[in-house]
C-alpha cells in the first residue's frame, strides 16, 4: 500500500529508510556491520520521512561525533541522495553535510585515505564487495558547487583522487596537504579540476605542477612527479613549459625524491630513446598532426644550428623531446651534430647503465639547459669528472660544464673567481681537445665559440689568443657546399673579433691578421663588421659605438642606425642611441621594439631629444596604422604619451591620442585617460586636456577637466577651453573637491557662470549657494545686486535667504558673539532697504539660528522664553496648531521684550502660512540643539515632546487630506 505522503523515497527501498512513529532512539549498530533491523518491524506510517531529512540526520555534526552513529549501507545512501536530487531537494543540505558525504564515499573508494580527510562513518559501514565511487563523487561535487558555490580542501582532494583514477598515472599519491592549508594549492587544484586531464594539452597542467613544487614537500613533489611522468608518457612532444617543470624537479628535488621515483623518471627518458615506437597509436597520431617547423631563410636560424655549448645541449633535447620525428638529414656538419646527439643520448640513458650514472647525466642536462642555474661557481669544479680513460673533447659532461659556466657568467657577471674558473676550464679542455683527433669540427666550433664569449666577458686577451691558435689548427675550414659549416665558421670569426675588441684591441688589421684569408674575403667583411658591432653592444655599449664610428672611416661598415639604436635602447643606453634614431623611418613593430624597454624603466621624464624623436615617430605611425589590440601595446603607448607630456611634447601627445581614438575609441581604458588628463593639467596644457575631454560623448571627462582648470585658472580660461560644453551643476563638485576663498580662481569662475550662464532661478540659487560655500559671501552680495532687477519679489527673497544663511554659516567658526549677530542683522537691513527684500519665515529661522549661536548672552532661560514667544505667535505647542496654546515653559509677556533688548531688533514674524516641514521642524531642532549645548536637558526633552506631537498632528492632517482627495476626486463635497 502506498501513501500519498511519500515524497522523497521510492517503494524499492522505502523499508530501509523509514522509522517508527514513536521516534524511539535508534539501536546502536555494531562496528563494521550494517545497521541492525529491529526484530519487530512496525508498519510503514502514512507519511514517510523525506530522504533529504534522513541525509541531514546521518551527516549531522552530532551523528558524526557519536561512538555508535546512525549509518546505512552505501547503496542506500546513494539511493537517498538520488531521490533528493530528482526532487530538487538538495538545497536543504549544508556545505559540511555535502563534504561529509564526499568524504565517506571517497574513504571507501581507496585503501589509504589520509587521516585529515577520512570519514568517521567509514569504520561503521560494511564495504562489502570492493568498488569505487568516483563518478558519484563527481556528481556530489557538482551539486555542492551549484548549491553552496564553495569546495573545501577535502572536496578538492577527493576530486583529485577521482581525476587521477581517470588518468591512472603511475605511482600517483594525491597530496593531502600539510598542517597549514595553502590557498595557492587549493586555487590551482580547483582550476586544474576543470580540465580533462586525458585530452588537455600539457601547458594546461603546468600551473598545478608548479603550485605543488612550490610547497617544497616530499608528498607534494611526489604527486607532481607522478603527473609529470604521466604527461611525458602520454605525449611524444613536450612543450618548453613542461620541460621547465622537469628541470626544476631534477635540480631542486633531489633530496626529496626516492630511488623509485628517480627510476620512474629515468624509465620515461629511456622509453624516448626509441621514438616513436614505444608510444600508443593516439600519441603517434597527435605527434604527426603537429604543424611542421617553420621555414628559415638563414642557416643560423635553424633549430639544429650550433654556435655555443648550450646549443649542443639543445640537440640532446631535440632527440629526447622532439618537435618532429627525428631523422638523419642535412649537410655533413648537420649530420655530424645529429649523430653525436643521438649517440650521446643512447650512451647516457641506456637502461643497462647504473641508475646513479643516468641520473647524474640528467642533472648535467638540466644544468646545461636551464637559463638560471641554481648552482654556484664553487660547485662547477666538482662536476669536472669523467669515467673514460680517453675522454672525448665533445663528451657531453664537458659540454654541460662549459655551457653551465657560460650561463653563470651571463647571469652573475664577471668576478675574479669566474676568471680563474674559466682559465682552469680552458686548460683542462684544450688538453683533451689536442689529443682528440676524432672530434668533428662542427662539434668543436661551438665550444670554441663559448670560450671566445667567456674571454670577452673576462677581458682576457691571452685567452683570446689561445683560442684563436686552437682554431687555426683546422677549425676555420669547411667543406664546399656545406652552408651550415660555412656559417658556423663565419660566426665563430665574429665571436673572435668581438672578444678581441672587448679585450682592448681596436685596429681591424691587427685583429684579422690571425684569421685565414678565406674568412676575411672582401665580400664577407660587411657582414663580419656589422655582426661584430652588434655583438659588442651586449658586452660594452659605449665601446661598440666608438668602434662603429672608428671603423666607418675606412672600412665598409653598413648603416647600422636602426639595429644599433634599438639594441642600445634595450641595453639602457638611450643617450647613445639618440643620434642614430634621428633619421630612422619608424614602423609600428619598430616603434614597439623601442617603447618596450623604455617603458620598463618607468620614468616619465626623458631626454628632450629622445622625446622629439618619439613624438615624430608616434605621429607618423598612428596617422597611418591602427594600434595593436594587446595589453602590452596599450601600456607602452600610454607610457609614451605621458613621457611626451612631461618632456615638452604635449601637443604631439594630444595629437597622437586623437589619432588613436579616431581609429579605436576603446583602446585606452579609464585609468589611462585619467592619468593622461592629470599629467596635462599638471603641466598646464589646458587646451590639450580640453580637447581630449571633448572627444568622449559622456561629460565625465569634461567635468574632470573643469575641476582641474578651476584649481589653476579663472573664468576666462575655462570659457575659452570648455565653452558651452560644461554644465552649471558641475560647480558643486568643484567646491566639494577644494576649499576656496575669494581670491581663488574658481570664485571668479562661479561668479561668471551665475551671472551669464544661469538659465533658471534654480540655477541662480544653486550658483549663489556654491559661492557662499566657497567662502565668497561678499562676492555673492555683488552677484545678488546684479541679479535683483531681473527677478521678482519671491525669487529675490529666496536669493537673499541664501546670502543670509551664508553669513550665519560662514563666520560661526571665527565668532559666535555680538559681532556675528550684528553682521547677520546688518545684511538683513541692507537687503530690505537697498533691494526690496521681503523677509519670510525662512528668514526668521536664519536670524534665530544666528541668535542661538550667542551662548554668552542668550542663556538657557532666554532660549526658553524665546521658544514660548514662537508658540504664542502661532507655532505648534503641546496641544497642536490652532488657538494659541499655553507656553510650554510658562513664560509671560516679558519674553519678547527681553529678546528685543538682547538682539537689538525685533525678530521678523511674517503673516504667511506656516509649513511644518520647511519652517517648524528646522526651527524646533535648532532650539533642541541649543538647549542641549547649554546643559538644559529637561527643556530640550520638552521641546522634543512638542515636536513629536506636531509631527503626529501633521501626519493626521496629511492623511485626512489624502482621504478627502480619494473620496471627492472632483473637489466637490456632497450637499
Amino acid at each position: 500500500m502506498t501513501s500519498h505522503g511519500l515524497r522523497e523515497t521510492s517503494p524499492l527501498f522505502v523499508n530501509l529508510i523509514t522509522r517508527a512513529v514513536s521516534h524511539a532512539p535508534p539501536i546502536a549498530p555494531q562496528c563494521g556491520a550494517p545497521p541492525p533491523i529491529p526484530e519487530e518491524r512496525q508498519s510503514i506510517p502514512s507519511t514517510a520521512v523525506p530522504a533529504v531529512r534522513i541525509l541531514r540526520r546521518i551527516f549531522s555534526a552530532s551523528n558524526l561525533s557519536r561512538t555508535n552513529p546512525e549509518v546505512y549501507t552505501m547503496r542506500t545512501i546513494r539511493e537517498l541522495y538520488l531521490g533528493a536530487h530528482a526532487r530538487s531537494m538538495l538545497d536543504d543540505l549544508s556545505g559540511p553535510q555535502f563534504s561529509a558525504m564526499i568524504s565517506l564515499f571517497g574513504t571507501l573508494s581507496v585503501t589509504d585515505p589520509p587521516s585529515q580527510f577520512k570519514s568517521p562513518l567509514a569504520q561503521h559501514i560494511d564495504k562489502g564487495k570492493s568498488r569505487t565511487w568516483w563518478g558519484f563523487i563527481f556528481q556530489m561535487a557538482r551539486d555542492k558547487k551549484r548549491v553552496t558555490g564553495i569546495l573545501t580542501e577535502g572536496d578538492l582532494y577527493w576530486l583529485m583522487r577521482a581525476k587521477a583514477s581517470e588518468a591512472s598515472p603511475v605511482d600517483l599519491n594525491v597530496y593531502a596537504g600539510g598542517d597549514v592549508s595553502d590557498s595557492r594549492l587549493a586555487t590551482a587544484r580547483e582550476r586544474y579540476l576543470s580540465i580533462d586531464v586525458n585530452t588537455a594539452s600539457a601547458d594546461d597542467h603546468v600551473s598545478y605542477l608548479r603550485a605543488l613544487l612550490s610547497l617544497k614537500g616530499q608528498d607534494s613533489t611526489m604527486e607532481a612527479v607522478a603527473w609529470l611522468c604521466y604527461l611525458m608518457r602520454r605525449d611524444i612532444y613536450c612543450p618548453p613549459s613542461l620541460l621547465e617543470v622537469l628541470w626544476d624537479v631534477v635540480l631542486n628535488a633531489d633530496n626529496v625524491l626516492s630511488d623509485d621515483l628517480k627510476g620512474t623518471i629515468l624509465g620515461i627518458i629511456s622509453q624516448r630513446l626509441s621514438l616513436p615506437v614505444d608510444f600508443t597509436e593516439e600519441a603517434r597520431a597527435r605527434f604527426t598532426s603537429l604543424p611542421p617547423e617553420p621555414e628559415v631563410d638563414a642557416p643560423e636560424k635553424h633549430p639544429s644550428f650550433c654556435l655555443t655549448a648550450p646549443d649542443l645541449a639543445c640537440q640532446v633535447i631535440r632527440i629526447l623531446f622532439p618537435r618532429v620525428t627525428p631523422t638523419l638529414s642535412g649537410t655533413p656538419s648537420q649530420l655530424a651534430i645529429q649523430e653525436w646527439a643521438y649517440s650521446e643520448t643512447q650512451r647516457m640513458f641506456t637502461p643497462s647503465a647504473r641508475i646513479e650514472f643516468r641520473w647524474q647525466n640528467l642533472v648535467y642536462l638540466a644544468l646545461a639547459i636551464t637559463r638560471t642555474p641554481v648552482h654556484t661557481l664553487a660547485m662547477v669544479p666538482t662536476l669536472h669528472t669523467n669515467d673514460s680513460p680517453r675522454p672525448s673533447a665533445v663528451d657531453f659532461r664537458l659540454v654541460a660544464i662549459i655551457a653551465l659556466v657560460e650561463r653563470i657568467a651571463n647571469a652573475c657577471g664577471v668576478s675574479s673567481d669566474l676568471h680563474s674558473l674559466v682559465r682552469a676550464l680552458w686548460v683542462s679542455w684544450v688538453d683533451v681537445a689536442n689529443n682528440d683527433a676524432h672530434a668533428h669540427r662542427a662539434l668543436v666550433r661551438p665550444l670554441l665559440g663559448t670560450f671566445f664569449r667567456l674571454a670577452a666577458l673576462t677581458r682576457d686577451i691571452s685567452l683570446v689568443n689561445s683560442c684563436v691558435r686552437l682554431a687555426s689548427v683546422g677549425f676555420w675550414q669547411f667543406d664546399l657546399g656545406d652552408d651550415t659549416a660555412r656559417r658556423q665558421a663565419q660566426l665563430l670569426a665574429v665571436e673572435y673579433v668581438a672578444a678581441a675588441v672587448a679585450s682592448g684591441e681596436l685596429l681591424w688589421e691587427r685583429i684579422v691578421a690571425d684569421l685565414p684569408p678565406h674568412i676575411v674575403f672582401p665580400q664577407w667583411q660587411p657582414m663580419l663588421l656589422s655582426k661584430t658591432i652588434l655583438r659588442l653592444v651586449r658586452l660594452d655599449a659605449e665601446r661598440a659605438v666608438d668602434v662603429y664610428h672608428l671603423w666607418q672611416r675606412y672600412l665598409p661598415v653598413p648603416d647600422l642606425s636602426t639595429p644599433l639604436g634599438i639594441m642600445l635602447v634595450q641595453e639602457g643606453r638611450a643617450d647613445l642611441a639618440i643620434p642614430m634614431l634621428v633619421n630612422v623611418d619608424f614602423t609600428g613593430p619598430l616603434l614597439g621594439t623601442i617603447l618596450r624597454p623604455l617603458s620598463k624603466r618607468g620614468s616619465r621624464y626623458i631626454d628632450l631629444n629622445l622625446a622629439a624623436i618619439l613624438a615624430k615617430a608616434l605621429l607618423t605611425v598612428f596617422a597611418s596604422e591602427e594600434p595593436p589590440r594587446t595589453v602590452a601595446a596599450c601600456r607602452h603607448v600610454a607610457w609614451a604619451l605621458l613621457a611626451l607630456a612631461c618632456s615638452g611634447q604635449a601637443p604631439a601627445a594630444v595629437s597622437t591620442f586623437k589619432n588613436i581614438y579616431a581609429r579605436d575609441p576603446g583602446f585606452f581604458n579609464d585609468r589611462i585617460v585619467r592619468t593622461f588628463l592629470c599629467t596635462l593639467l599638471h603641466h598646464r596644457q589646458f587646451r590639450g586636456a580640453a580637447e581630449i575631454a571633448k572627444l568622449y560623448p559622456h561629460p565625465r571627462w569634461r567635468q574632470f577637466v573643469l575641476h582641474g582648470l578651476a584649481r589653476r585658472e579663472g573664468a576666462s580660461r575655462v570659457e575659452a577651453q570648455l565653452g558651452g560644453s560644461a554644465r552649471p551643476r558641475w560647480l558643486a563638485d568643484v567646491v566639494a573637491r577644494a576649499r576656496l576663498d575669494e581670491r581663488h580662481p574658481a570664485a571668479g569662475l562661479i561668479r561668471h557662470w551665475v551671472t551669464r550662464r544661469a538659465r533658471t532661478p534654480v540655477d541662480v540659487r544653486g550658483g549663489l549657494k556654491v559661492l557662499v560655500h566657497a567662502r565668497g559671501v561678499s562676492l555673492a552680495r555683488r552677484v545678488y545686486r546684479a541679479l535683483c532687477a531681473s527677478h521678482d519679489a519671491g525669487s529675490r527673497t529666496a536669493l537673499g535667504n541664501v546670502i543670509l544663511d551664508g553669513h550665519a554659516m560662514y563666520s560661526h567658526a571665527k565668532s559666535r558673539g555680538e559681532r556675528h549677530m550684528t553682521n547677520v542683522l546688518r545684511t538683513l537691513r541692507l537687503l530690505v532697504e537697498e533691494h526690496g527684500f521681503v523677509p519670510d519665515r525662512v528668514t526668521t529661522n536664519i536670524v534665530v539660528k544666528a541668535a542661538l549661536r550667542w551662548p554668552t548672552v542668550l542663556d538657557a532661560a532666554l532660549v526658553r522664553r524665546l521658544f514660548d514667544y514662537f508658540v504664542r505667535s502661532g507655532y505648534p505647542g503641546e496641544e497642536g496648531v490652532g488657538m494659541p496654546p499655553p507656553p510650554p515653559f510658562g513664560s509671560g509677556e516679558a519674553a519678547m521684550r527681553e529678546a528685543a533688548v538682547v538682539l537689538g531688533t525685533p525678530i521678523p514674524m511674517p503673516k504667511s502660512k506656516v509649513s511644518f516641514v520647511r519652517h517648524v521642524k528646522p526651527l524646533y531642532k535648532m532650539f533642541i540643539k541649543a538647549l542641549y549645548l547649554r546643559k538644559d536637558v529637561a527643556g530640550a526633552r520638552k521641546i522634543v515632546g512638542v515636536l513629536k506631537e506636531g509631527e503626529r498632528m501633521e501626519a493626521e492632517r496629511i492623511a485626512n487630506k489624502s482621504r478627502k482627495r480619494r473620496l471627492f476626486p472632483t473637489g466637490r463635497h456632497p450637499a
